[in-house]
């Protein structure tokens, strides 16, 4: 009985310390806003990729990871129409969280994309640099930075997106949440994929 009872006690101080240590992993929240759907490029074909090119594939930057301790290193990605209610989609690596966004900015634009290049259709690739969230005094920092690469037949047009912004620390982590998101928005919307289709065919 008195054995029992002792291995009770110690299942017990085992889950409260997984428990404990779950409760302890900090999250990074990235809400993707989704632009209306148009058919602004209906009809078109195009091969999108992502290639990161960071050198640094830490996501929390020196001065915030005293708070973000034990980070995982995965982002949980929402999804939200018209900035209104927000869904949960998945919890993913940076890749695939760009991956996922620009296919959904690109088919809201009725573009059709193709699984493999291919003679004739441009090729859309998307190259990461940065994509950090920092702490400086009781200020959150988001950066961002990306390069666009539209080609077509030898012809490649380029486009450099960087992105900063800054929001103060009130409590916990839900500026983090906030800047990272915004900033995540902001440059992704920026890239005119319609004005590349334009560019290119002068």
């Amino acid at each position: 009985m008195k054995t029992s009872f002792c291995y009770v006690k110690f299942l017990s101080f085992l889950s409260l310390i997984f428990f404990t240590a779950c409760a302890t992993i900090p999250k990074l929240e990235v809400t993707y806003n989704t632009t209306p759907k148009s058919n602004i490029l209906k009809e078109k074909e195009i091969h999108f990729a992502f290639i990161d090119k960071r050198v640094n594939k830490d996501i929390i930057g020196n001065g915030a990871k005293r708070i973000y301790k034990n980070f995982p290193g995965n982002v949980n990605y929402f999804l939200s129409k018209e900035k209104k209610e927000r869904t949960l989609v998945g919890i993913y690596d940076i890749e695939t969280l760009f991956k996922k966004t620009f296919t959904l900015y690109l088919k809201n634009m009725g573009l059709k994309l193709l699984p493999e290049r291919k003679d004739g259709i441009p090729e859309l690739a998307i190259k990461l640099y940065d994509f950090t969230l920092d702490l400086s005094g009781h200020r959150w920092i988001a950066r961002i930075d990306y390069k666009a690469e539209f080609s077509l037949a030898g012809n490649v047009l380029t486009r450099r997106f960087k992105g900063q912004s800054e929001k103060f620390r009130i409590s916990g982590l839900k500026q983090a949440h906030e800047v990272m998101t915004e900033t995540f928005n902001d440059t992704v919307h920026k890239l005119d994929v319609k004005g590349l289709f334009t560019d290119m065919a002068k």
